[in-house]
């Protein structure tokens, strides 16, 4: 599954902000924080989940919800509950 991105504008979502890309769907970018509270409502949670980089891990995150998809990167890897399932990914494509 690879999330791409082109020209795009600024959505909000609940008093959450971030660019939107739309080239093969609709998705937000989001802080880690508000990517962790989406998940909290979220009653089945799927996380996609890539680390990427040699000498520095970039670990990059994205859950669907309400018919969008949220991402964020994060250089610390995200603590994520038990009940949210996890798939590992080789790589997202984060050009947004």
């Amino acid at each position: 599954m690879k999330f791409d991105g082109g020209d795009n504008g600024i959505a909000q979502f609940g008093g959450i902000s971030g660019r939107v890309f739309s080239d093969r769907g609709t998705g937000v970018r989001v802080r880690c924080e508000d990517f962790l509270n989406i998940l909290s409502r979220n009653p089945e949670p799927l996380v996609i989940v890539t680390a990427e980089g040699f000498f520095t891990k970039l670990y990059k995150y994205a859950t669907a919800y309400k018919g969008f998809v949220f991402f964020t990167e994060s250089l610390d890897k995200l603590e994520l509950s038990s009940n949210i399932e996890v798939i590992q990914a080789t790589s997202i494509s984060s050009e947004i």
